[in-house]
């Protein structure tokens, strides 16, 4: 049955917060009931939700879904206690699953609470086609991350980089562990793949691109999958590309829609 009402909390609102209120304004089916932050005495847009202090008094505002904005720590801390109450949780700083406890102690809270864990597709693509793959079978999945090196680099590295620079190869969980920050994604790939472990991640600054750009190649009993997208990144943060916020908004409306398309 369909929410007549969507009820949204907030566990952070920074960037892809503010991105996700905006498209989300004239929405009269969807009630942004409160968020969760850092810094209550911070300065914020007259259309953000109210600001609680604690997760308590979020979870007494009944929200029938909650939005991770929170960075890894962040998912950490507030992600089991949402689940367990029986709130379903949208995920975005997915990498933080790379930590076999966290993921544990997810799964086992959405369990304890008959709710669910949902990883939100982010800056990437192509999860609905890689899940369906790994049902067949997947043999390789190799994710490349390449950024401004403004992105990934301290201003003074950035500033000397002019050649494209390699940072990171190797697993996925690696990768996400170390670049909590821009591997959010390659660990979603990897949850919808071969797992985080058999993913091969690279990771390059890049002082010629303007853009975020992801590569996925995969292949498997289905054949071969090629994936690229350029993410023009948000203009207060270079880590976090524009598209994040608008797969939140997506996700959003998909429990509310009478007719899905994907996942």
């Amino acid at each position: 049955m369909l929410e007549t009402v969507l009820r949204v909390g907030f566990i952070g609102f920074g960037t892809i917060a503010r991105g996700v209120v905006q498209r989300l304004r004239a929405e009269d089916e969807i009630d942004l009931v409160g968020a969760l932050v850092a810094d209550r005495g911070k300065s914020r847009d007259a259309a953000a939700p109210p600001i609680v202090a604690s997760l308590e008094e979020l979870l007494e505002r009944q929200p029938s879904v909650v939005v991770e904005l929170a960075g890894h720590a962040g998912l950490r801390c507030f992600g089991p206690p949402i689940l367990r109450a029986g709130v379903d949780l949208m995920m975005v700083s997915v990498g933080a699953l790379a930590d076999p406890a966290v993921e544990r102690a997810i799964v086992d809270a959405a369990c304890a609470g008959k709710s669910q864990a949902i990883v939100v597709s982010g800056a990437i693509g192509a999860l609905d086609a890689i899940a369906s793959a790994s049902v067949g079978g997947l043999t390789r999945v190799i994710h490349t991350t390449r950024k401004p090196a403004r992105a990934l680099l301290s201003p003074s590295e950035a500033a000397e980089l002019h050649a494209p620079r390699e940072l990171f190869r190797g697993s996925a969980r690696e990768g996400a562990l170390r670049f909590p920050e821009s591997v959010n994604v390659a660990a979603a790939v990897s949850l919808a793949g071969i797992g985080l472990d058999r993913t091969e991640v690279c990771v390059i600054a890049d002082p010629h691109v303007d853009r975020n750009r992801h590569e996925v190649l995969a292949e498997g009993e289905f054949g071969d999958l090629r994936f690229e997208i350029g993410n023009i990144p948000s203009d207060d943060n270079p880590r976090t590309g524009r598209l994040v916020a608008m797969s939140v908004v997506r996700a959003l409306r998909q429990r509310r829609a009478p007719l899905r398309v994907g996942g």
